[in-house]
């Protein structure tokens, strides 16, 4: 089936795991289309590790997870989906896969060698310079080394119904060919059929057949049961030193967990070792990995594409060249890139845009007094003045993460410049080691792209900055580092060049890898001044964004990317959309909340537990769950059995984030123990400190539910494609991840829908639950179905529509701005903020533009307003604080 172009309307994020599949998807299809979403925005569906909550760690590119359906299924989804004029947007993932042993394309490296397609289908170093691994795949999962492991029997010659392998906790792992030849040696007498069945795998294992057939060959080889093989286990599980002499013959070596941050020889993703990176540049990898997801592509089930962290790729452009070289021009395609401060998209990548982190950044700094945050600032680095210093703290833990888990990729992209003869070879390696260290450390956020020779202006301004601040740094490094500047000398021969460009390009991938987990995994859980800008994209400190610097972005955003998306809440996003809200909402009322924080310390202090004399929790860590405890507090107040358990499974994974007292490698289990006894006390029923958090929260329940409603008209109205994550039309104040792990009650939502739908008459704004008194938020579920019901009836208006802002009273107290496409408007009209320190939220006339319509409809209410002058008043806002406005004289539009 030819699919067409298409540009989506209004998506909506689905996470598919166990919990929720295509099925429960097809019941809530109509629900979605009722409410205005034309596109599902779809987590990735392809095989995973057993167990997967999100989708991310596929074991096969090329089949449907069976947990949430199957490919019948999707084709069924597909159907429903055209008959109401929706389509799809499915989310792959290109850097990595899996490390499991359901990853039968691993496993067939693994098994047959060299003779695999899949040999060098996976980043890694057979030729690496370690003996250990020299011809061998590093395997990272031993929770102790390899001998005590042996020691305890935790490496076993095992029989699956494949035949034999060598297993490790829950994984079973293939024998080489080797290993059959060897098996046949020490084979016990009398066992036949066990021989005959050694003797044709050993024969069959090294021809060189595609893993179709392969796998077919082994079918026909059935192994004998397992009761036949028993003497053999007995013999080699029984016999270490037979054990060993096996575990010599393959092509892996297992090691402790803790040995992959020291030394490795394969190429991580985000430094977890069950993910093992993808050879994309290898333009076999990109089509074998890509074949399916274009049959899907041309069958019509799917008609857009979402690249997951396209900053993971060695070469993004050249990545997106061959993307869109097979999936044409019609395909609507998105990536993650976390575009740092102002930087955009580069223009040669053919893309329709990002996901949206940029968007989430700006407007969450928009709905933030800024004197309110710098108070609070003041106020955090007053009390915390090792943490103060923030561009030195995040060079600090960027130099944390190379030095205690990241060494070996350091190590190895050092001995890169050797393979590569960028250095003579008596150059001293750890000094050269040391520059590259500080050099990389240095690199900016926003990641360098080079991609040919000489390299551009900007980029080899970047490097040179990087390499000027890192001498700063570290003097003692400067003619190493001056050596590592020689790199991209324009006037290198042609052979040179080229090394030094392939050297680049390994370095500023690792660079930002290194950026993530340096700061957006590690100081994101370390400072926190005001938690709800720790989030990707955005900054603690950094990249304020006033009323006319959001107005410039968005005119920007027309101009350069339409069709990005405006999201607000991601499966990565570390607080949901109205949980950032609230304490943003704190910088109205900074003072309260410090005289409120300092009570609660005084007041907590018998719960602090001493360990070798030091708090737990310390300061830092106390002044967290403070905040944690506001943003996710439910608004009915309640701090029941489940809320005491979320907070608690945020706080240990933030402790261990934070890699200070604790970490997910060698967690403090007496550190963690009194922190979570901590949070058990002071959210204990009837506690002081839950009244006095019932008080500050009703204080600013209003405000916040105000701001959050101005996000979401923002979102929906402003250039861009608003996203909606899944279940977030109601309030959502959830804390961590939201990657599949929370149940969404669509019933309710569909009654809600359903009950304004049907009623005759304009229900208009659902004032009775408005404020501080609505529990689930149902007004911003109505505020969502108007503006995207305004939306789908006038797409292009907002997919083409200039970005016009519009001024009215304090300029700092509402945003407000028209969208217009040839005779199409439409105005938007939100508080800010400020307004909030009037007591009051009322919305000031506007100075409408000289051409613009003079009489208007609310669409939230019904509302009509006529122009006087030029200016156009806005009715009160006590029941809707919000206002989308629309020409009365056009008629297309039924409320």
């Amino acid at each position: 089936m030819r699919n067409e172009f298409f540009t989506p309307v209004a998506t909506y994020r689905i996470q598919f795991n166990r919990d929720f599949t295509f099925t429960d998807l097809e019941k809530q299809l109509d629900y979605l289309h009722q409410l205005g979403i034309t596109t599902i925005y779809a987590s990735p569906v392809f095989e995973t590790a057993p167990g997967s909550l999100h989708g991310y760690d596929i074991t096969n590119p090329r089949e449907i997870n069976s947990a949430i359906g199957s490919l019948a299924h999707m084709r069924q989804l597909h159907v429903k989906l055209r008959s109401l004029g929706m389509s799809w947007i499915q989310d792959i993932v290109p850097n990595y896969m899996a490390f499991h042993c359901n990853n039968t394309r691993l496993v067939d490296a693994l098994e047959r060698g060299t003779a695999s397609p899949y040999y060098n289908y996976f980043d890694i170093d057979w030729h690496h310079p370690d003996k250990d691994l020299h011809g061998k795949l590093m395997m990272p999962f031993l929770k102790k080394n390899l001998r005590e492991t042996m020691a305890d029997g935790g490496i076993r010659l095992n029989y699956n119904r494949q035949g034999l392998g060598l297993a490790t906790g829950a994984q079973t792992w293939p024998l080489s060919a080797q290993s059959y030849k060897w098996l046949l040696s020490v084979l016990p007498p009398g066992m036949d059929p066990v021989k005959e069945w050694l003797a044709e795998m050993k024969a069959n294992v090294l021809q060189r057949r595609s893993l179709l057939d392969w796998e077919a060959m082994k079918s026909m080889l059935k192994p004998p049961r397992k009761q036949a093989f028993l003497p053999l286990l007995h013999l080699v599980n029984n016999n270490t030193p037979l054990l060993y002499e096996l575990l010599d013959l393959q092509h892996y070596t297992f090691t402790a967990r803790s040995e992959a941050d020291f030394r490795i020889n394969y190429r991580r993703f985000l430094g977890v070792n069950e993910h093992i990176a993808l050879r994309m540049e290898d333009k076999t990898v990109f089509d074998e990995y890509h074949g399916f997801l274009h049959r899907l592509y041309q069958e019509g089930i799917i008609q857009g594409l979402r690249i997951d962290q396209i900053d993971g790729l060695l070469d993004p452009a050249q990545y997106i060249y061959h993307l869109r070289e097979l999936f044409g021009n019609n395909c609507y395609i998105i990536a993650e890139k976390i575009l740092a401060g102002h930087e955009t998209l580069p223009e040669r990548w053919a893309l329709q845009g990002s996901t949206g982190y940029d968007f989430l950044a700006g407007v969450s700094q928009l709905l933030t007094d800024e004197e309110g945050m710098e108070k609070l600032g003041r106020f955090y680095r007053a009390h915390f003045p090792n943490l103060s210093q923030y561009p030195k703290l995040a060079r600090r833990k960027k130099q944390l993460v190379l030095e205690k888990h990241m060494n070996g990729e350091w190590d190895n992209l050092v001995r890169e410049v050797f393979r590569l003869k960028l250095v003579l070879p008596e150059t001293d390696k750890g000094r050269l080691k040391m520059a590259m260290g500080d050099f990389m450390v240095c690199l900016p956020a926003n990641r360098i792209y080079p991609e040919g020779w000489p390299l551009s202006l900007t980029d080899t301004q970047q490097l040179d900055k990087a390499v000027e601040e890192a001498i700063l740094r570290n003097p003692a490094t400067g003619t190493a580092l001056e050596l590592i500047r020689s790199f991209w000398d324009p006037d290198k021969k042609q052979q040179q060049a080229v090394a030094a460009l392939t050297l680049l390009k390994k370095i500023t991938q690792f660079a930002g890898q290194l950026y993530r987990e340096g700061v957006e995994e590690t100081l994101f859980y370390v400072y926190n001044a005001l938690l709800s800008h720790n989030e990707a994209g955005d900054s603690p400190v950094l990249n304020k964004c006033t009323l006319d610097g959001f107005h410039e972005r968005m005119a920007v955003r027309q101009y350069l990317s339409p069709f990005s998306l405006n999201t607000t809440a991601t499966h990565d996003t570390r607080w949901g959309e109205d949980a950032r809200i609230r304490l943003n909402a704190l910088t109205i009322i900074p003072d309260i909340w410090i005289q409120q924080v300092q009570a609660w310390h005084t007041m907590n202090r018998e719960h602090v537990t001493l360990i070798e004399e030091q708090p737990a929790p310390d300061l830092n860590d106390e002044y967290f769950i403070y905040q944690a405890v506001l943003a996710c507090l439910p608004v009915s107040a309640e701090a029941d059995a489940d809320f005491v358990a979320h907070i608690t499974a945020t706080f240990l994974k933030v402790v261990r984030e934070a890699k200070v007292h604790s970490s997910w490698l060698l967690p403090d289990t007496a550190y963690e123990l009194a922190c979570l006894q901590f949070i058990e006390k002071i959210l204990s029923p009837g506690s002081a400190f839950m009244e006095g958090m019932h008080q500050l929260a009703e204080k600013l329940g209003v405000h916040a539910h105000i701001f959050s409603l101005a996000q979401t008209l923002i979102k929906i109205t402003a250039p861009g494609i608003p996203d909606i994550y899944q279940g977030c039309e109601l309030w959502d104040f959830s804390a961590g991840s939201n990657d599949g792990r929370h149940l969404v009650n669509y019933p309710l939502r569909r009654k809600l829908l359903a009950g304004w739908q049907e009623e005759d008459h304009a229900p208009g704004w659902p004032k009775e639950h408005a404020g501080a008194k609505s529990a689930i938020g149902k007004e911003k579920l109505y505020l969502v179905s108007k503006a995207l019901q305004l939306r789908n009836a006038h797409t292009s208006l907002f997919i083409h529509g200039e970005y016009i802002p519009l001024t009215a009273g304090e300029r700092s107290s509402q945003i407000a701005y028209a969208r217009k496409y040839r005779q199409d408007w439409c105005i938007v009209v939100a508080p800010l903020l400020p307004a909030a320190h009037l007591g009051k939220h009322d919305l000031a006339p506007l100075a409408l533009p000289a051409n613009a319509p003079q009489k208007w409809k609310n669409v939230f209410t019904g509302d009509i307003l006529t122009a006087q002058n030029g200016q156009l008043p806005l009715p009160g806002t006590q029941q809707c604080p919000v206002a989308l406005l629309f020409p009365v004289a056009d008629h297309k539009f039924h409320r």
